[in-house]
């Protein structure tokens, strides 16, 4: 092999080590070991003969120093691992958990009553009332909203938070369902309002008549006013039931990747 230089000084004047290339009788030229650069030179470019002189490989001469070279890939290999099964794992069961999404509003209607009467605590003595008319968006009426709006948020970010958890896949998807919950079953309920016994219809046509019909009054009478809190309510709570959901979600994928 003949001798080559790096840096002005002559490769046969360093320290080195030989090994086997492979069997003995491996190629024609009859060489049984190869020359292994030194320590410093672990990323230096080498020719090493394969067989024939015309048939010549370029291959990288790198250091007997195998910790620094295999953690890097290892963990690298098994955080690629991680993700290709959590993408094989939300094929099978991601999209939309409809049980996960249906428990997430039960559990959102019910920190939403809780919330609500610690809120009247607060709302009554202020005056805040849902007959808003157009001559009554004050400040107590703007306050009112805006607590309604954090209540809204809290409820559905908690009952996002349980359907994420519960769904594991898809987890903002499954909490914005939550709110497609509460308006389906409100649409359902108020169709089906005139067939319910007497003492549920009673109930429900009491509900409707002194809360829903007033309020929807009174945002009709404000005008686009109205119509910018009925989409600003939807949105908080789309966005509180989405961020829940996400956060619910997380919950496993920080538990799959932890080794």
């Amino acid at each position: 092999m003949a001798t080559q230089r790096y840096g002005g000084e002559r490769m046969d004047e360093r320290p080195e080590e030989r090994r086997r290339r492979g069997p003995l009788d491996e190629g024609e030229t009859g060489e049984t070991t190869r020359r292994v650069s030194p320590e410093g030179d672990a990323d230096r470019t080498q020719r090493i003969p394969r067989g024939d002189a015309d048939e010549e490989r370029t291959r990288v001469i790198r250091s007997g120093d195998e910790e620094s070279h295999t953690r890097p890939y290892s963990a690298r290999g098994y955080l690629e691992a991680a993700e290709e099964r959590h993408a094989r794992l939300r094929d099978l069961y991601g999209g939309v958990d409809w049980l996960a999404s249906f428990v997430g509003w039960i559990v959102a209607g019910v920190v939403l009553g809780f919330l609500s009467l610690i809120a009247s605590v607060v709302l009554i003595p202020l005056g805040f009332t849902l007959d808003i008319g157009a001559e009554d968006l004050g400040a107590t009426t703007i306050t009112g909203l805006i607590i309604i709006g954090v209540l809204l948020f809290a409820g559905y970010f908690a009952g996002g938070y349980v359907a994420g958890r519960m769904a594991r896949f898809d987890g903002g998807r499954n909490g914005a369902m939550v709110v497609v919950w509460g308006l389906l079953i409100s649409i359902v309920l108020g169709a089906a309002a005139a067939f319910l016994p007497g003492e549920l219809f009673g109930a429900v046509q009491q509900f409707v008549a002194g809360t829903v019909v007033p309020a929807v009054g009174g945002l009709a009478g404000t005008g686009f006013v109205g119509l910018g809190i009925l989409v600003g309510v939807l949105a908080v709570s789309l966005l509180g039931g989405f961020l829940g959901g996400r956060a619910g979600s997380n919950f496993h994928t920080r538990i799959d990747y932890t080794t």
